[in-house]
């Protein structure tokens, strides 16, 4: 029930809160007219701190102290936290926009009824690459493994992402969980180090225009936003093998104290024009069907920020792989350590 907690557990904080609102999000992912038209609007002071992966905010939240009053997890990190007990229910009654949403992104089963979550954006990973380097178009995670391209691959800093190329180069599920199966992911992500010139999750994009690297793999609305640019020197990839779906939701932490700054700012965020002028700053795609009309063409029509359903098709969410996760963790030390 919302509002209600379990025995021996502190109240959720009650009332409206003050005028200001402290949001957790991915970097690149709100941009500030949006912002400063709500503050605006409504005289609710928004300030906000940037992270690039999932676990800074499961380790925000857990440690008791963070004072945010809305996050931005993706798909697999909303069913861990909810697990956890350190989200508060939604309040559907406050949101008169929430119909606005495509139901193929509701009810998913890492938030079964959206009780906790509210879609905001979605994409997938993939990779950018120069066309005049690679030489021809690519289909396939395959050159990001391949010992000519040494030192021109730029790979996500994130441990989930890396082990789903491995994952699907391989012809596994990108969730799978047989010890045998991650090790040999991880014995292809160990083959790769010394290829990879970097890990990087906040600017693969423009390592990758500045010609540091041919090959950046990457979330991808900024990447697409290089391609749009610059279509004849970049393209993004979709591979073949599949690769990873991914909705970002948001979410109010439990100790969230600013209620109706946070409600009014959701049911902003759910109107059309807005939407659109979030996916129009960003290029990602939006779960808001309305906000289609007001969405600019070229973004509507590109294949890597809305792909195919043939495309999506091969592609998995990432889901939460319990003590599976432990061994990655292990894996992904060494990688990192060589």
């Amino acid at each position: 029930m919302a509002g209600g907690c379990r025995r021996g557990e502190e109240p959720l904080p009650s009332g409206p809160g003050e005028k200001k609102l402290n949001i957790y999000i991915w970097s690149e992912y709100l941009p500030q007219e949006v912002i400063d038209e709500f503050e605006r609007r409504t005289g609710i002071s928004v300030r906000y701190d940037l992270y690039d992966s999932n676990e800074p905010v499961l380790e925000k939240l857990q440690s008791g102290v963070a004072d945010y009053d809305l996050v931005v997890p993706s798909d697999y990190m909303v069913r861990i936290l909810v697990h956890l007990n350190l989200l508060r229910p939604l309040d559907k009654s406050r949101l008169g926009n929430f119909g606005n949403l495509d139901p193929r992104f509701l009810d998913k089963d890492f938030d079964p009824g959206n009780a906790y979550s509210l879609p905001y954006l979605w994409g997938t990973t993939g990779y950018g690459y120069s066309k005049p380097k690679a030489g021809r178009e690519q289909d396939s995670w395959a050159p990001l493994f391949d010992p000519a391209n040494r030192g021109q691959i730029l790979m996500l800093d994130d441990m989930r992402e890396c082990f789903a190329v491995a994952l699907k180069l391989l012809g596994h599920s990108l969730n799978s969980t047989d010890p045998a199966v991650l090790k040999q992911a991880a014995d292809l992500l160990k083959k790769q180090k010394p290829l990879v010139k970097t890990y990087n999750s906040g600017d693969y994009e423009n390592i990758l225009a500045s010609g540091d690297v041919a090959y950046a793999h990457g979330y991808n609305g900024q990447l697409a936003k290089l391609v749009a640019r610059e279509p004849r020197q970049f393209g993004y990839v979709l591979p073949r093998e599949g690769a990873t779906i991914w909705m970002d939701s948001v979410c109010i932490p439990r100790r969230a104290r600013n209620v109706d700054a946070i409600y009014a700012f959701l049911d902003y965020i759910l109107e059309p024009e807005v939407n659109a002028r979030i996916v129009n700053g960003i290029s990602y795609a939006s779960a808001n069907v309305p906000a289609r009309r007001w969405i600019r063409p070229e973004i509507l029509n590109d294949p890597a920020i809305y792909p195919s359903e043939a495309a999506l098709a091969r592609c998995e969410f990432l889901e939460d792989i319990g003590e599976a996760t432990t061994i990655l963790d292990e894996y992904w030390t060494e990688i990192k350590a060589q």
